[in-house]
């Protein structure tokens, strides 16, 4: 029978006493540690965030996606980009509203 860890495992079955492919005891090999974060951390799902208004737009995350989007009204269609958080979603909307071209009338005022 191999010999147990101080776990009560097997060593070879311990996450924290196995010898990594590296030399070391896979707890401490940063190789071999960060690739097990990162699976983890890849795993979780976000929580749901509030939705918000932002200059007649609604600003929603989508958690599945880890993702912001904005629209035009809650049964519209998703505009085409996602955003990393609804700041930068706002951006994005200010940037559109910004760019739009003026219409006839205010042109006429002027």
């Amino acid at each position: 029978m191999p010999p147990t860890c101080i776990h009560g495992f097997e060593a070879e079955h311990c996450s924290q006493c196995r010898t990594c492919p590296h030399g070391l005891k896979t707890s401490r090999c940063g190789n071999c540690a960060n690739r097990v974060i990162s699976r983890a951390a890849a795993k979780m799902v976000p929580p749901p965030q509030p939705t918000e208004e932002h200059r007649g737009f609604e600003i929603f995350f989508v958690p599945e996606e880890r993702s912001w989007y904005y629209r035009d009204a809650p049964d519209a269609p998703i505009q085409g980009a996602s955003y990393r958080s609804a700041f930068q979603a706002k951006l994005a909307i200010d940037a559109s509203l910004d760019q739009a071209p003026v219409p006839e009338l205010a042109r006429k005022r002027r």
